[in-house]
C-alpha cells in the first residue's frame, strides 16, 4: 500500500541495552553474566541487566521484592558520572562514522548515514554492523541498532531484537515489520492512547498505520498524525543536531547509599557538583549570578540555600568560601544525608562581561581563566582539589564507589 523502493533518507538509531546496569557490569567484569540492578541507593530498581530481567525484575521493584524473586541478585549504586563518561564514548564513535548525530538521552542517539555507503564502501547494514561492533568491543557494552526511513521507524527497529540486535527496515519491508508490532510499541504512542486505539479496533502498527489520514485527523491529536506519516516512511521529524541551546538552569547531584551525616564527605561532594555544574557552564558560554546548594535527608525533606552574587562568575573557585558558608547553613550533624547538590541559574552570556567580579578577587579571577582551560583540555587534573586544600578526604565506605570507576578510568579514556 506504501512501499518505498528507495533510500529518500537513511536513520540510523543507537541504543545502550540495559545501559546502567551494562556498563556496572562492564566495570566490574565479575557481575558479567550475573543478575545485576542499579538503584541500591533508593532502594528500588533503576536500570535491570537482562539476566535480571529473567527472573520478573522491573523498574520501581523494591530490594526486598528484588531478593525474594531473585535471592542470588547483585544490587549496585548509581553512578551517573561513570554513565555520562560511557554515554560520551559510545557517541563518539558513533561520530567517528557520521558527524550528523542527535544524542537522544544518556544511552539513546540518531544519525543521519545517507550518502555513507560510497566513502565507507559499505552497505547500511555494514555500517550498522561496523559501529556496533565498534561500540561493543571498546566499551564492553551491548547496543542496538535499527536503520530505517525515518526515526519512529528506526527507533522501532531497533527495539525489535534486542539485546545486541541489528535491524534493518527497508521501505519496501515497512508493511511486513509493522504487522508484527504492537500498537503500543509505537514511539509516542502511551498506556491511553493505545488503550483508546484498542477501542477503535487498532492492535498492530500496521492497523494504524492502514487508516484513512481523515480518520487519523478526526480521532487523534496533530503529534499522532505526524507519528502516523512517518509509519508511511516519511521524514517528519529532523535530526537535532546542536541539542538544547537555551538553559534557564543546570544542576547536578548524586543520591549515596548508605546515608551520611560525615560533614567532609558531603561538603567535597557539594564541590564536585558545584565543579561539575560550573563546567557545563563554561561551555554553553554563561555566567552565573546565583548558586542554590542543596541536602537531601534520608527522610526525603530537602534543606537548600542560595548565594547570590552581585556580579556574575563562569569559576566557581572565586567563591569558595561563600559556598562553604552556605553548606553550614544547611548542614545539621544529627541528621543522614542521601543526597547533594546544586543548581545554577540567573545566567547572562559570557560575551556580554564586561567587568571583573570584585576587585579583591581579581587575581583569583585571572588565575582561573588559565588554570580552567588546561583542567578542561586534560592538560593537567586537578579534580576538585580546587576546593579541598586543607578538607578531610572521605570515608573509605563513601569513597568506594569513586576507586572502583578510577580503577578503570584509564583504558576507556583511551578508546
Amino acid at each position: 500500500m506504501f512501499q518505498i523502493y528507495s533510500w529518500p533518507n537513511v536513520i540510523l538509531h543507537l541504543d545502550g541495552d540495559a545501559f546502567f546496569a551494562s556498563v556496572a557490569q562492564a566495570i566490574n567484569p565479575l557481575l558479567k553474566g550475573k543478575p545485576v540492578v542499579t538503584g541500591k541507593e533508593r532502594g528500588i530498581a533503576t536500570a535491570i541487566s537482562y539476566q535480571a530481567k529473567k527472573y520478573g525484575i522491573k523498574r520501581g521493584m523494591t530490594i526486598q521484592q528484588m531478593k525474594k524473586i531473585c535471592p542470588d541478585l547483585v544490587l549496585v549504586e548509581s553512578d551517573y558520572e561513570t554513565y555520562s563518561l560511557f554515554s560520551q564514548k559510545m557517541f563518539d564513535i558513533l561520530r567517528s562514522f557520521t558527524p550528523l548525530v542527535e544524542e537522544y538521552s544518556v544511552d539513546e542517539a540518531f544519525a543521519d548515514i545517507k550518502g555513507l555507503r560510497r566513502p565507507l564502501n559499505k552497505s547500511y547494514q555494514e555500517i550498522g554492523l561496523a559501529v556496533k561492533n565498534k561500540i561493543e568491543s571498546s566499551l564492553g557494552i551491548t547496543v542496538s541498532v535499527g536503520i530505517s526511513l525515518n526515526k519512529s521507524l528506526a527507533k522501532l527497529a531497533s527495539n525489535s531484537q534486542k539485546p545486541s540486535g541489528l535491524t534493518i527496515i527497508k521501505g519496501s519491508e515497512i508493511e511486513s515489520f509493522l504487522s508484527k508490532i504492537p500498537v503500543n510499541d509505537i514511539w509516542g504512542v502511551g498506556e491511553n492512547t493505545t488503550a483508546y486505539l484498542n477501542k477503535l479496533g487498532i492492535k498492530t502498527a500496521l492497523e494504524f498505520a492502514l487508516k484513512e489520514e481523515n480518520f487519523v485527523l478526526r480521532n487523534l491529536s496533530k503529534p499522532f498524525w505526524e507519528i502516523w506519516r512517518e509509519l508511511h516512511g516519511q521524514m517528519v521529524y529532523d535530526l537535532d543536531y546542536y541539542g538544547k541551546n537555551e538553559y534557564k538552569s543546570i544542576t547536578r547531584s548524586q543520591t549515596f547509599y548508605p546515608p551520611t551525616n560525615n560533614k567532609n564527605f558531603l561538603l567535597s561532594k557539594i564541590f564536585s557538583h558545584v565543579e561539575e555544574a560550573f563546567s557545563k557552564l563554561r561551555h554553553l558560554n554563561y555566567l552565573t549570578g546565583k548558586i542554590i546548594i542543596f541536602l537531601k535527608t534520608q527522610q526525603f525533606s530537602c534543606q537548600v540555600t542560595e548565594v547570590e552574587l552581585r556580579e556574575k562568575i563562569g569559576f566557581p573557585m572565586l567563591i569558595r568560601e561563600e559556598i562553604k558558608q552556605a553548606f553550614q547553613k544547611i548542614y545539621n550533624k544529627n541528621l543522614l544525608y542521601r543526597t547533594a547538590g546544586c543548581t545554577l541559574t540567573n545566567f547572562e552570556s559570557n560575551q556580554l562581561m564586561q567587568t571583573s567580579l570584585f576587585n579583591d578577587k581579581k587575581d583569583l579571577e585571572q588565575k582561573a581563566k588559565k588554570i580552567y582551560p588546561l583542567i578542561e583540555e586534560k592538560k593537567i587534573d586537578f579534580g576538585t582539589k580546587l576546593f579541598q586544600k586543607n578538607e578531610e578526604k572521605p570515608s573509605k565506605d563513601y569513597s568506594k564507589s569513586r576507586l572502583n570507576r578510577d580503577k578503570f578510568k584509564i583504558p576507556i579514556l583511551n578508546i
